[in-house]
Parts: structure tokens; sequence; C-alpha cells
């Protein structure tokens, strides 16, 4: 039996007593309320206090200390849970702010299951779901990656309740970048960018010599992911160039956990034509970590001009887009005009004139201070940033 299967067999037959686990719940509360606060009040000197000890039996005296015990234990396997992974609070970008709010809402889940095969120990740290998504990070020790090398997994199987029925937008090792505000890539710890002996920019190993692994998954039916049991297996693990596989250390990791989740968001009913594109933005859903925006779009077939392998001039025919939703602009006039990541685009059905666009977006956002959705109007000249007069800006209440 390997640590994975030992670790899964203590967890599976060991039943938390009501009071331990009441305590532990109890114990998060505490820290969540902790972290609210800027410091911690002394206690009051002038309050009154009598001299006189308490006086216990001892068994009773006994049962009273091991109560503690659990409960700072609780308190320090909590303190833990809630310790966030570099890849999503760096690259999400968020503040400690929005950190509680989704710890509040549930969106966040703690996994915390570690499997160690071959000296590498792989944990799942943490997810974040909504709706639509769920982003999941796993931290790797133990691996010695060479330098200017990118690491990965050769495969990689997921299962949400038995099946595959969605998309996996994204599953790769998290290189410390980001976008900026500009479009650019940027380090998301503020550093400035440098480049690599072979002209990369990416930094896989954190300070502490681990390494995150990051991905995400989607589906389109509301509400798939959230309280639904996934199982995931990591198998092998190498470098990847040019999207092939060097082989490194075999081995399997393995993980089962229940994914919490929110079905919190804003909704807007809008009626909000786009200047004279024939498209009118009718819905929009906003969590902090997606967007879905619906619009009614009558299908226009449009033509375009290409290339055959052979060099022969060809047409295609297609369906025209509606300009597309790029980011939003907050209340404190911040603007974030390259929020839309990976996602899905297009028509409802081949009967319907409904367009519907679902993405993740690129950083986590407080949707109660949005004020306007961004859809692209014109690109700028000569490769600059996106300003506001390249949107059609369409303001949410």
């Amino acid at each position: 039996m390997n640590k994975c299967d030992i670790i899964e067999k203590l967890r599976m037959d060991v039943e938390i007593p009501e009071v331990v686990q009441k305590s532990a719940e109890e114990a998060f509360d505490k820290i969540r309320n902790m972290k609210k606060e800027e410091k911690i009040k002394d206690y009051p000197q002038n309050q009154k206090q009598t001299k006189e000890k308490a006086k216990f039996p001892k068994k009773k005296a006994a049962i009273i200390i091991a109560a503690a015990t659990m409960v700072f234990a609780s308190i320090s396997v909590a303190a833990a849970y809630l310790h966030w992974s570099d890849s999503l609070s760096e690259g999400l970008q968020i503040s400690d702010e929005l950190k509680l709010k989704l710890e509040e809402k549930q969106a966040v889940a703690f996994a915390m299951q570690e499997c160690k095969q071959q000296g590498i120990t792989v944990t799942a740290v943490q997810s974040i779901t909504d709706n639509y998504f769920v982003h999941i990070i796993f931290k790797v020790e133990g691996y010695e990656l060479e330098e200017n090398q990118e690491p990965g997994f050769e495969n990689i199987s997921v299962t949400v309740d038995g099946k595959d029925d969605f998309n996996m937008t994204g599953a790769s090792f998290y290189n410390g970048l980001v976008i900026g505000t500009d479009g650019r890539a940027a380090n998301a710890d503020g550093t400035p960018l440098v480049e690599n002996s072979d002209g990369s920019i990416g930094r896989y190993v954190r300070e502490d010599g681990s390494m995150e692994y990051w991905v995400t998954l989607y589906n389109n039916t509301k509400g798939y992911f959230i309280d639904k049991q996934i199982h995931i297996e990591l198998q092998n693990l190498g470098t990847v160039a040019k999207a092939q596989y060097f082989a490194g250390i075999e081995g399997t990791w393995s993980f089962d956990w229940n994914l919490q989740g929110t079905d919190s968001m804003k909704e807007f009913l809008l009626h909000e034509p786009l200047g004279d594109t024939n498209a009118i933005v009718t819905k929009a859903e906003l969590t902090p970590i997606s967007m879905h925006i619906e619009y009614e779009f009558p299908k226009q077939t449009i033509t375009e001009e290409g290339l055959d392998e052979n060099g022969e001039t060809i047409y295609s025919n297609m369906y025209a887009e509606p300009p597309k939703i790029m980011g939003v602009k907050m209340k404190d006039g911040t603007m974030y005009p390259y929020l839309a990541d990976g996602g899905s685009y297009g028509y409802e059905s081949e009967n319907s004139d409904l367009y519907t666009a679902t993405f993740a977006t690129d950083r986590v956002i407080d949707v109660d201070k949005v004020e306007s959705l961004l859809f692209l109007k014109s690109y700028p000249e000569n490769g600059n940033s996106l300003t506001e007069e390249n949107f059609y800006v369409v303001p949410v209440k």
C-alpha cells in the first residue's frame, strides 16, 4: 500500500467526533474574523477578575485539557488550510478583501490531499468554483527542474461525478506571469521582467523550491461543478517543449474530494444596442472568476478569403460575430480591458439568434464594484493599448 492509499484509508476509516468537527468549524470562523481585523486588541486591564482559582476533579480537568488541545489543533489545521496558493493569490491578482469574500461565500475549498510517488510529493491544495468554471491548484515538491526547462505532466485525467462531459480549458504549471491592464505580460509579484538565456521570461520554481500546477475546467451547464465529487490523476512528470513531452519521473498521483463552490453572482437584464452592429446585449452574469454574456444577434453570413496548403485562394462562408466582450470598467474608473480568458463563444443552436459568451476572467474582480461592460469596437493603431475609445461601453446597475 503506497502513501496515497494509506492516507485515503485513514481518511475513510477515522470518524471525526461531532464536538471536534464543531471545534474545527468554529476555528475557521475565528480565523476569518481575525483576518478582518488589523490587529488583536489587548484584553482590558481594568476588568475585574476573581483571584480564586477554579478547582476541577482530575478526570474532568484531563477531559477539558484534551478538548482544548483538539480546539487548538483545529485552529492550526484551519490556519494551514486558509493559506492561499501563489497561483491563485498572485495569478488571479486577488486582494485580501476579495479572498475573505470568496471564503465567506464558500467559493473556495482547501482540499489539502497529499500523494507521494518516486520522491515527488503532489498536494491538491485549493480550488475556486462558480457556476461554469473551477480552478484547481496542485503543489509539486521534490522535482529538480533544469534551467530554462518547462515542467509538465504527460497525462491528466479528470472525472466529475464519474463523467467527463466538460472541457479542460487549461492545464499547466504556473510561471509567475500575468497580463497587466495594458495587455502586456508582467511578473505577478511586481518585479521587472528578466529574459532567460533561452529568451523565455517565466519562472516556474517558487522560492521554497516547489512548483504549482493549475487546472481549469469548464461546462456551460449552470452549476455543473458545485458540490460534485471530483477524481483527478496526474501521470508522469517531466518537461515539455513545442507541445512534446520529454520523460522524467514515472508515477501516478491520484486525488478524490468534493468540489465546494457557490452559485452567487450579479445578474443584469439589459437591452443595450452595440452601435450599428445589429447586436443587442440582453443579459450579463458576473462572478468573481467568470462572465456569461447573452446577445440578440440575427445570423449574418460572411465570406472570408484565405489560402490552402498549396497556396491557392479559397473562400469560406461563416457567421459574423458580435462585438467581443473584453472586460469591465470599475466604479473608481479602473479599466480591465483584457479580462477575457478561456471559455466558449457562439450561438445557442442552429435555429436561434441567441449568441452567448462564457469565459473565465484572468483575475478575480469585485462584481459589486463593476460600473460598465466593455465590448470591442476597434483596435488602436500602431499596437497601442486599448482605451475607452475602443469600446462600446454598456453600464450595469
